[in-house]
């Protein structure tokens, strides 16, 4: 039986009831609908790097996606521009790494780590711009396992949201790239990264940014302002170099972790008012006074 310790990004999680590798669409739709037959939890697993798993692990089924459904290719393309397609677990940094200094489109995914599928999903973006800003269309499969592709313009994007129906899984996604600017945006991404690097605890296992940034103030700056920087449960701690990152120390559980997280949004609540809306996705059974922050309210 597979860890989740051993792929995410936190290091911590447990073990998970049924994993499988699907190559091909074919596959994935073959373990979707055998697990909604048997009316267990579905889950596609992307590279692991925003989500949470308890200690004790996930029910169900976990698919994760390689062969096919991480390829990419050109599916169309004049003299300003490419339509690049690319499987939902093709790598955010073999993507970029490929294609930066070709074509401009893709710095968004700069220092955004996880697979395509998981950067439609969420419209993952940083200060260089949102996925979405590129995104021609999204292709995966419904909760009945039937082919759908949808354009761009169905799909209410909006900060951190993909607007994907509900039980919708992307196994692929189309995107509009430029060939003018990319030795601009390559310069761009370079800068980024750099900056990224001196400013956030890169060298411990973490999830990147653990909460949304409310309307003003940051994520970060309203956690150190409540004085939890540096805080610490067990093995997992509110980073002291950048306080919306939670990193692992070295023998961390996943209670430890969202410990972490439910000090950060309680004490941001108590000090500002403001109820932080997490970033990461906190998977599988959880007491109800660990999961979710929301009941806290009130």
């Amino acid at each position: 039986m597979s860890t989740f310790a051993k792929l995410g990004y936190w290091r911590v999680g447990g073990p998970m009831e049924r994993f499988i590798l699907a190559e091909r669409v074919e596959e994935l739709r073959s373990a979707m609908l055998d697990a909604r037959g048997r009316g267990e939890r579905f889950f596609v697993l992307g590279n692991g790097s925003n989500l949470l798993v308890p200690d004790h692990g996930l029910r169900g089924t976990t698919v994760r996606l390689a062969g096919a459904l991480r390829a990419m290719a050109v599916v169309g393309e004049d003299d300003a521009a490419v339509d690049l397609r690319i499987g939902a677990g093709a790598l955010n940094a073999v993507v970029l790494q490929r294609h930066l200094g070709k074509f401009a489109g893709l710095g968004p995914l700069a220092g955004v780590p996880g697979t395509v599928g998981g950067a439609v999903a969420m419209n993952a973006g940083t200060a260089l711009g949102e996925i979405g800003g590129v995104l021609l269309r999204v292709e995966g499969l419904d909760r009945e396992g039937r082919d759908v592709t949808i354009e761009r313009a169905d799909l209410p994007m909006r900060y951190r949201e993909g607007g994907l129906p509900a039980g919708f899984v992307v196994t692929a996604a189309v995107f509009r790239l430029l060939r003018e600017g990319a030795e601009v945006e390559q310069a761009r991404v370079v800068e980024h990264l750099a900056r990224r690097k001196a400013t956030q605890p890169l060298d411990l296992p973490s999830c990147g940014s653990v909460f949304r940034n409310p309307v003003g103030a940051a994520a970060g700056q309203r956690i150190e302002a409540a004085g939890l920087k540096g805080w610490r449960c067990g093995g997992a701690q509110i980073s002291e170099k950048h306080a919306n990152f939670i990193v692992n120390l070295g023998d961390a559980r996943a209670s430890d972790v969202l410990a972490c997280m439910r000090k950060a949004w309680d004490g941001v609540y108590e000090h500002s008012g403001v109820a932080l809306v997490p970033e990461v996705h906190v998977v599988g059974e959880w007491d109800e006074n660990e999961w979710p922050f929301v009941r806290s309210v009130g």
